[in-house]
Parts: C-alpha cells; structure tokens; sequence
C-alpha cells in the first residue's frame, strides 16, 4: 500500500505536470503565432552611406540591400526609418520587435541587443592623404603608435572610440559622419580619419577626388562585423526567420554583388 503522503505527491504531480507542459507549449505556440503574424520589421538607422541612408529619397545602401534580399528568402519585409545615432539606439530599446542598422558589437552593448544577423565585415583602418596639408609633419613610417598624439577624425559615438583610447590615442576629434572627415582630412584639419575602406573611398569618390591621393594606413584592431540588431525581447523566433533566410542569400551568392555595387570605384 503507498502511503497516504506519497499518494498525494503523486496525485499533485500528475496534476501540475500536465499544467505545466500546457503552459509551456501555449508559450512556444503564441511566440509562434505572433511571429508568424509580424509581417513588417521597423528598422532604425542613420545616414552613414555607404552603410544605409538616403539616396534620391529614397532608401539605400549596403546593409538596406541586403535585407531587402532577406525578405526575398523568406524573411520579413523591412521598412526603414532615419534617425540620429543616439535616438535610434534609444529607440529600438524603447519599441519592441524593431531593428537597428548599422549596429556593430562591443562589452557595453553585448548583453543588451540581440544580434540578428551578420551584414557585412567591416575593418576599421587609419586613413591619410597623399596630398595632406596638415600642419605638422606626419610620421614615417605612418604606425599606431607615431599616430597617437595626433588629430584624427572619428564618427561621433563610433565603437572604434573607447578601443582607441584605450590603446593611447588622446587628440580624437568627432564629427557627424564621414563626409565631414574627408572635408577636414582635405583642408588639413586632420593628420587621418579613423574608418573603414569602404567608408573612406565612398565619400572620396563622392567628392570626385583623385584615388591614388587617399593612402591606406595601418588597422585599428580586428575585423568586427556590421550587425541587424535589436533589443533582447526580439521575437526569437522571428529571429530564426530571419537568419534562415540570410543563410539562403549568402547560398545565392547575392552578397557579392551587393558589396561589388557599392564598393566598385
């Protein structure tokens, strides 16, 4: 005979167990559902071309391209609105099942976003020009460490600033974007800018100077990737989607030829 205790623990466990399996496949079956019913994704971004921003008034850019290709593969369809760096990032907090591009990871953001997709790898670099007319004389040979009291252009809230600082750099002028950096590297108001290749030649070319005049110069640590981020009560499974279908763009070999369109000087 089971006794009378033992009787009630199990009666209690055949009771809860099954209420508590219910509850659990409830769960997987609304987070389901309501992905399945999220048809558009609202995603936040800035203008820093060739990353995204605004062409013709319309929508544009690398990573703008790309999602598109998701949605193509399955995905959801993106609709995209401009803001301020800081906003966007308090925004896609604030707003839930939205997205934010360009986004790259760094310790402080880690814990705080899901990080959807990888878009593209991007290496941030120290850029100079052949043609400079800053007023001091730039160092040979052009290093990390000849370069660190000297001006150099940074985006304003970029992921490279704490990194730089941390290894020396202490004379980091920031601006708005990238075109103003290429300004300041042409009148000499800057030694270099801190940027990424395809960043610094897009808005040279834009500008329609001389190639062979903007010189390469030496990494700022390794190479990060550009992120579709969001925060963490993204959809999981409107997360599964979406990297789902960008599985099937990079099979397609549809990357290629998004890089190629705006990396092609």
């Amino acid at each position: 005979m089971i006794p009378q205790s033992k009787t009630k623990c199990i009666s209690l466990t055949l009771i809860v167990f099954p209420i508590l399996s219910c509850i659990f496949v409830s769960t997987v079956m609304v987070s389901s559902v309501l992905a399945a019913e999220i048809t558009e994704v609202l995603v936040y971004r800035n203008e820093s071309m060739p990353w995204c921003g605004t062409v013709n008034g319309k929508d544009a850019g690398i990573t703008v391209d790309i999602l598109r290709e998701v949605s193509k593969h399955g995905g959801p369809k993106f609709r995209f609105e401009s803001l301020p760096w800081p906003r966007a990032q308090v925004h896609v907090q604030e707003h839930a099942g939205t997205a934010i591009i360009p986004f790259t990871r760094t310790p402080t953001r880690e814990g705080q976003h899901t990080w959807i997709i990888q878009l593209v790898p991007n290496q941030i670099r120290l850029t100079l020009t052949r043609k400079s007319k800053f007023q001091r004389s730039i160092p040979t040979p052009v290093t990390l460490e000849s370069m660190k009291s000297l001006p150099i252009g940074v985006i304003r809230r970029s992921s490279v600033i704490p990194f730089m600082k941390k290894i020396g750099f202490t004379n980091l002028e920031e601006v708005d974007n990238a075109k103003q950096n290429v300004q300041k590297l042409v009148k000499g108001r800057i030694a270099a800018m801190a940027e990424s290749k395809w960043v610094d030649n897009y808005h040279w070319n834009k500008k329609r100077l001389i190639p062979s005049d903007l010189l390469p110069g030496p990494n700022i640590g390794t190479t990060q990737y550009i992120y579709l981020g969001a925060a963490r009560n993204f959809p999981p499974e409107l997360t599964r989607q979406i990297r789902e279908a960008m599985s099937k763009v990079e099979q397609s070999g549809t990357l290629e030829a998004i890089y190629k369109k705006w990396t092609n000087f």
